[in-house]
């Protein structure tokens, strides 16, 4: 009988050749050698990329922890040396601590801890202005797309550089209404969502 090289042969000719070889053949445990070895060849690489794209995605969230520790850090400057208007300033201080500890938790990988990532996120995730209620808060900043209206309807879109935590009423709040939406914070709850769920 002739023997066949199946080193040649792909892993899906393989496999048709496993249908149509009987086991009292003697090309039976070449056959089945070469096709153990691919097998674990491809599992292997397999497993090398699913290593390779959760090490990438760790990366990402330690950014995403650092960011949130830059936020908390500019937040806190900015409350020490910023004007004091009223007794609304300190309502920054929880979502500075919120920022720090969720950065801090980000960085050192403490996996269970991450809802305090997404819950910071979730919290910068929208802003609005209805009459005198005005909510707004951003870490480092944001792009944002929203809706403006009052007589007309309008569509907008935003970068912002800045920190900024609002929860108040404000001088002419009756002539905006608005919605806007931070797609960065978007984005960064879907990679905390991503990675929670392959650890």
């Amino acid at each position: 009988m002739i023997k066949v090289d199946y080193a040649q042969y792909t892993l899906a000719e393989l496999e048709e050749a496993k249908l149509q070889t009987t086991p009292d053949s003697q090309n039976y445990p070449a056959l089945m050698a070469e096709l153990s070895a691919r097998q674990e060849k491809t599992s292997s690489c397999e497993q090398q990329q699913e290593e390779a794209a959760f090490n990438s995605a760790e990366m990402r969230i330690k950014v995403i922890g650092y960011m949130q520790l830059l936020a908390a850090l500019v937040m806190t400057v900015g409350l020490i040396i910023g004007p004091f208007v009223s007794w609304w300033s300190l309502i920054s201080l929880p979502f500075i601590v919120l920022s720090a500890a969720a950065g801090y938790t980000a960085i050192s990988e403490q996996v269970r801890w991450y809802w305090l990532s997404i819950l910071n996120q979730g919290l910068q995730l929208i802003s609005f202005s209805f009459g005198v209620l005005n909510y707004k808060y951003t870490g480092l900043g944001g792009i944002q797309i929203g809706f403006t209206w009052l007589k007309e309807f309008e569509l907008s879109f935003s970068i912002l550089l800045s920190s900024t935590v609002r929860i108040t009423g404000y001088d002419g709040a009756f002539s905006v209404n608005a919605i806007h939406i931070d797609v960065l914070a978007l984005v960064f709850i879907v990679a905390l969502l991503t990675l929670k769920k392959r650890h």
